[in-house]
């Protein structure tokens, strides 16, 4: 039933995005700055000898990637994420090969063949389709203006032997695009040129600029903090600033944009909602095993404004809180576990969690019930024999 509805609903807006498209012919001829490579771009022999080795570098790593277990195979996100990407990149849809891999940071990062990484992670932080669509467009321009490969020629001529492939392995060889910084002209020009490829596809181009805020509000309330910042700010720095360049740049695309009626047009629901909540344990257990209360928390209350199942919200939220270890945070764990149970299908981990945290409040009698459920309906679980071990009397 939820998979009909997802499909249901990612076909409806495949339908409202060729109209909203329709000013996209005229968005791309204004484009502030022409792309430096035409579609179906590969080098040929007139291209440098170092480009022409960098395109056999990544389609080794390509081939390697496709082998790869961080890689997702899961067709319902692969392609919400290559269709957004095909969308954003226009005419040069088919010179792009999209993978989504399993990181939970948030990232994405292009080379300069047109190979594109996305983060799980970034996914996971998203609140709609808009924004998605805008990270994506601000990669194919790093692609379209060659930005990959000046980086990559660059970082290569500090490396005497070897290729990237033995030097940096997958997939560090696919992120070195994130990795090593661009220079603020180029940030500025991916940042501007996303934002036509992304309005001219449809997307709301204010959407770029919410994405800092979103970023920055979610490192204020992290628990765990990384020594250097997290890795997708320290390489685009000046949030605060390119918040609002990037609001500039979304007043004057609204110009050019058909006036709608709002009234008159059906609200469709997002994408990425339907996608969440199909896979939201998939994304989720990513960010639990960061054991960062304060991310949780805050991604928790981002996804409930968005509509996920509150029962959903419940098993994780139950899980920011015993990652808090605090005595209260427990006792509020075990009250949002508990409401978890309420779902149609209850995740199971909410019976074996329950479990432990009623052991740990002397409850032996609670405790042994909530494991023998999990034991139930996860007989398999990694975990059996320490459970058994209780339930034996070895308490």
């Amino acid at each position: 039933m939820l998979l009909r509805w997802v499909i249901s609903v990612i076909a409806v807006f495949a339908t409202s995005f060729g109209q909203a498209a329709d000013s996209a012919p005229e968005l791309l001829r204004d484009l502030p700055l022409p792309p430096l490579i035409e579609p179906g771009y590969t080098p040929g022999p007139e291209a440098a000898k170092d480009v022409r080795g960098l395109w056999m570098e990544m389609a080794d790593a390509e081939k390697i990637l496709k082998r790869s277990p961080l890689r997702v195979r899961d067709p319902l996100i692969n392609d919400y994420v290559s269709r957004i990407a095909c969308e954003v990149s226009h005419r040069y849809c088919q010179d792009l090969r999209v993978f989504v891999v399993r990181n939970p940071d948030f990232n994405a990062s292009i080379a300069p063949n047109g190979l594109m990484l996305v983060n799980t992670g970034l996914l996971v932080r998203m609140t709609s389709s808009d924004q998605v669509a805008a990270v994506l467009g601000h990669e194919f321009a790093h692609y379209t203006q060659t930005h990959a490969l000046e980086l990559l020629r660059k970082a290569k001529s500090n490396f005497a032997i070897g290729t990237f492939v033995e030097l940096f392995g997958i997939p560090g060889i696919l992120a070195l695009t994130s990795v090593l910084s661009f220079n603020r002209l180029q940030e500025s020009e991916a940042d501007e040129l996303g934002a036509y490829y992304s309005a001219a596809a449809g997307y709301r181009p204010e959407a770029a600029a919410a994405i800092w805020r979103l970023l920055d509000e979610e490192e204020d309330k992290a628990t765990v903090k990384p020594p250097k910042g997290p890795q997708f700010l320290s390489s685009h720095p000046r949030s605060k600033d390119r918040a609002s360049q990037l609001e500039a740049v979304a007043a004057r695309l609204m110009q050019s944009l058909p006036k709608t009626d709002s009234a008159a047009t059906a609200p469709v629901t997002d994408p990425l909602l339907a996608l969440l909540q199909a896979r939201y344990a998939l994304f989720m257990d990513e960010q639990v095993q960061q054991r960062d209360s304060g991310r949780l928390q805050t991604l928790l209350k981002r996804h409930e404004a968005m509509g996920i199942r509150a029962t959903d919200l419940a098993f994780y939220r139950g899980e920011a809180l015993r990652i808090g270890s605090q005595p209260e945070d427990l006792a509020a764990a075990m009250d949002a576990y508990r409401q978890a149970l309420q779902a149609e299908r209850p995740n199971p981990r909410a019976f074996r969690e329950l479990g432990y945290l009623e052991y740990k409040h002397g409850d032996r009698q609670a405790a042994e019930q909530y494991f023998r459920e999990f034991l139930a309906r996860e007989p398999d679980a990694s975990d059996k024999e320490m459970i058994e071990f209780y339930l034996s009397g070895g308490w």
